[in-house]
C-alpha cells in the first residue's frame, strides 16, 4: 500500500488527512497547533496518525503542506530586515503607492508603513525603457557602492525592482549577481523573476514582500524537512500555493509570496470538489476556523482566481484563489466598545491560550465559549472526544466580560455574541456574491472548518441560500483539499500592445517562450512532459482603462483569426463583468499568461455527508443523507 498525506496548519489546530491510494480510504486527525514552531505540531500530528492506523511512515510517498508562516510573518511584521534597490528617482514608490483611498470617507485613514524603511532603499543609476531599450547603462562604480552599503547595513534579504525590468532584465540580473557574489547567504528577490509585469508599485510591493518573508519561510521549511525526516517520512515536501496548485519546497523557498493564502486555498479546492461530487456546481464555501472566516464563490464548478489582492493594505499581485477573509473564527474575542456596543473580533485567542473553555488560562469571552454555553457545542465532542471543554469557565468569562457590563443574562450575552459574529459573516458572503452580481438563491453553502457547520443554517437563512452541505469531516476539509490539488505554475509576459498591432507570429513566439519556462519548471518538479497540460490566457482592456480582464487563448501556432478571437472574447467578458462592450474602441493586450498543470491522484470520498434544505416559506430545516458518487 502507498499513502498520500496532507497537513494544514491553522491558527488553532493542525489538520491531517491520510489517503490510501490502493483502497481509496481516508483517515483524519486533528491536533493543537504549535505557534512558536509549527513544524513541531506537524510532526506530532503525523506520529499520532501513523500510530493510530498502524501505518509505517516509509509508506507515505507524497507529503503536501498548507502553511500560514508567510501570512503570519507579514501580518505580524516579523519578517527579515530587507534592503530594496530601485532605479534612481523611484526610491519612494513604496511610500507613495497609488492615488486611491482604502476608505473614501474615512478622514482618519492611514496607509500601511512600507516593509522597507527609506534608509534601506537604494537607488541605482540606470534606466530601461518600456520597449526594453537601455536608455542609461548600469553605472558599475555606483553598483559597487550600493553593494557595499547593503553589506554594511547587515540586512537579511534583498529585493531588486527596476523600472521596466519585465521588458529587459539585464540590469536586475547584474545587480543580483553582484549581491550574490558579496553576500552568498542572503536571499535575493528580483522583480522580473517574481512578477514580470508592468505596474511598478504592485511589482515592487510583491517583490518586497517575497524578500521580507523569504528567510523566515526558509528556516521553517528546513525545520519541517528535518522534523518529518525524524518521523520517518521519505517523501519530498510539497507546498500548497495561493493559486490552488502545489509546488516543491525549493520553489516555495525562492518564491514564498506564492504561499500567502496557502491554507485557505486548499479549503476552497476541497469544498468545490465536494460540491461537485454532490451535484452542486454553484457553491459558496465558508471556512470558519479558530482565528478567521474565509469565504469564496464557485460558479459552474470553477474555482475563481484573482491576479491582484491585498494583505494589510499591501498589494500582492500573484495568482491566487479569490477568497474574502474576516477575523471571525471560533476563537474571536467578544468585547464592548467605548460606546457600549457588543463587538466580536478581529482579535483572536488563538491556540495559546485559546478560548476560556479550553482551560489553558484564557480570560476573554470567545465565539466558542458562547456556542458552548448555548448548548450548540458539546463539552466532550472536540477532537473525537479527546478534548474536553469546561462549560463553567465559559459561563464565568462571558458573565464577567459581557453579561454584567451590559446587564444581560449569560445566555442572552452568549446569544448576542453569536448574532454579532453571524452578522459579520453575512457581510462577507455578500461581498463574494451579491456585490459581484450573483444570486445566493442559486448556490449551495458548503460549511467546513471547526466552527463552520455551527453557524451554517443561520447564515443560509439570512442569505436565502436553499441548501447547506456539510462534509463528513468538516474540521479537516482544508487538509483534504491539499490532496485534491494539482501541481500548478503560472507564467506571465507583459505585452502592452493594441490587438490590431499584434501579429500571430509575434504572439505565438511569446507564448512559446512562456511554455518553455513552464516545462523547465515542471521538469525541476520531476514531472514527465507527457503529464503536463498548458493553458494559455491573455489580459486585455480597452485603451485608456486601468484594469484588465483575463480571457482564454488558443493553443499551438496562432493565426490572425485566433488573435481576433482573443479580442472578441474580451468584449464578451466585458459584457459579463460590466454590462456593456465598446466594440468601436481599440483593445489593448496587456499580459500573456501560461498555466502549467499536472494532475495528481485525488481521493474520491465515499463516506456520507449531511445536506440541509430549507422548506419553502419556513425557517425550519429537514435533513437528508447522501453518498458521494
Amino acid at each position: 500500500m502507498s499513502y498520500r498525506l496532507g497537513v494544514d496548519v491553522g491558527g488553532t489546530f493542525t489538520d491531517l488527512a491520510l489517503y490510501d491510494t490502493d483502497t481509496n480510504r481516508l483517515e483524519f486527525a486533528k491536533t493543537p497547533s504549535t505557534p512558536v514552531n509549527q513544524a513541531l505540531g506537524v510532526a506530532a500530528g503525523i506520529r499520532e496518525l501513523m500510530d493510530r492506523h498502524a501505518v509505517s511512515p516509509d509508506r507515505i510517498d507524497f507529503f503536501i503542506h498548507g502553511t500560514t508562516v508567510a501570512t503570519n510573518t507579514l501580518l505580524e511584521r516579523k519578517g527579515a530586515k530587507t534592503a530594496l534597490i530601485v532605479t534612481a528617482g523611484f526610491r519612494d514608490v513604496l511610500q507613495i503607492g497609488r492615488q486611491d483611498r482604502p476608505d473614501l470617507y474615512d478622514w482618519r485613514i492611514r496607509r500601511s508603513d512600507p516593509l522597507v524603511p527609506r534608509r534601506l532603499r537604494f537607488e541605482a543609476q540606470e534606466r530601461v525603457l518600456h520597449t526594453g531599450e537601455v536608455l542609461t547603462p548600469m553605472e558599475i562604480e555606483g553598483l559597487d557602492n550600493i553593494v557595499k552599503r547593503v553589506k554594511d547595513a547587515n540586512i537579511d534579504a534583498v529585493a531588486v525592482c527596476l523600472i521596466h525590468s519585465y521588458a529587459n532584465p539585464v540590469h536586475e540580473q547584474a545587480i543580483g549577481d553582484a549581491i550574490r557574489r558579496e553576500l552568498p547567504d542572503i536571499p535575493v528577490s528580483l522583480s522580473h523573476e517574481i512578477l514580470p509585469e508592468f505596474k511598478e508599485y504592485e511589482r515592487m510591493s510583491t517583490t518586497t514582500i517575497n524578500a521580507y518573508v523569504a528567510p523566515v519561510m526558509e528556516r521553517y521549511l528546513r525545520r519541517l524537512e528535518k522534523s518529518i525526516a525524524e518521523v520517518g517520512l521519505k517523501s519530498d515536501v510539497y507546498i500548497m500555493q495561493s493559486n490552488g496548485g502545489t509546488m516543491g519546497v525549493e520553489t516555495a523557498i525562492e518564491r514564498p509570496v506564492h504561499t500567502i493564502l496557502s491554507g485557505p486555498a486548499a479549503g476552497v479546492i476541497g469544498a468545490v470538489a465536494i460540491a461537485q461530487q454532490a451535484g452542486k456546481p454553484n457553491s459558496i464555501s465558508i471556512d470558519m476556523g479558530g482565528t478567521s472566516f474565509d469565504v469564496s464563490l464557485s460558479y459552474r464548478g470553477e474555482v475563481r482566481r484573482t491576479q491582484e489582492s491585498e494583505l494589510e493594505r499591501l498589494p500582492v499581485k500573484v495568482p491566487m484563489v479569490d477568497i474574502h477573509t474576516l477575523g471571525a473564527g471560533g476563537g474571536s474575542i467578544a468585547w464592548i466598545d467605548p460606546g457600549g456596543a457588543l463587538r466580536v473580533g478581529p482579535q483572536s485567542a488563538g491556540a495559546d491560550p485559546g478560548p476560556a473553555c479550553y482551560g489553558n488560562g484564557g480570560t476573554e469571552a470567545t465565539v466558542t465559549d458562547a456556542n458552548l454555553v448555548l448548548g450548540r457545542l458539546g463539552a466532550t465532542s472536540l477532537l473525537g472526544g479527546t478534548m474536553t471543554l469546561d462549560r463553567e469557565l465559559a459561563r464565568d468569562v462571558i458573565s464577567e466580560r459581557i453579561a454584567r457590563p451590559l446587564s444581560l443574562t449569560v445566555e442572552e450575552a452568549a446569544e448576542g455574541i453569536v448574532q454579532v459574529v453571524n452578522a459579520s459573516m453575512v457581510k462577507g458572503i455578500r461581498v463574494v456574491s451579491v456585490s459581484k452580481g450573483y444570486d445566493p438563491r442559486e448556490f449551495s453553502l458548503v460549511a467546513f472548518g471547526g466552527a463552520g457547520p455551527l453557524h451554517a443554517s443561520e447564515l443560509a437563512d439570512e442569505m436565502d441560500i436553499p441548501t447547506v452541505l456539510v462534509p463528513v469531516a468538516p474540521g479537516v476539509t482544508s487538509a483534504l483539499g491539499l490532496l485534491m490539488a494539482d501541481l500548478r505554475h503560472d507564467f506571465t509576459q507583459t505585452v502592452l500592445k493594441p490587438g490590431n498591432e499584434l501579429s500571430p507570429t509575434e504572439i505565438t513566439s511569446w507564448y512559446e517562450q512562456l511554455e518553455t519556462q513552464a516545462m523547465e519548471q515542471m521538469a525541476r518538479e520531476a514531472v514527465a512532459p507527457e503529464d503536463v497540460s498548458l493553458v494559455r490566457a491573455a489580459d486585455a482592456r480597452y485603451v485608456g482603462q486601468g484594469y484588465e480582464l483575463e480571457v482564454l487563448a488558443q493553443s499551438g501556432k496562432l493565426e490572425q483569426r485566433d488573435v481576433e478571437e482573443i479580442v472578441e472574447r474580451f468584449h464578451d467578458a466585458h459584457v459579463r463583468s460590466y454590462g456593456y462592450a465598446s466594440r468601436d474602441n481599440a483593445v489593448e493586450v496587456v499580459n500573456l499568461r501560461v498555466t502549467a498543470l499536472a494532475s495528481m491522484p485525488s481521493p474520491r470520498p465515499r463516506q456520507r455527508f449531511t445536506e440541509w434544505r430549507r422548506r419553502p416559506l419556513s425557517l425550519s430545516h429537514w435533513r437528508t443523507e447522501r453518498v458521494f458518487p
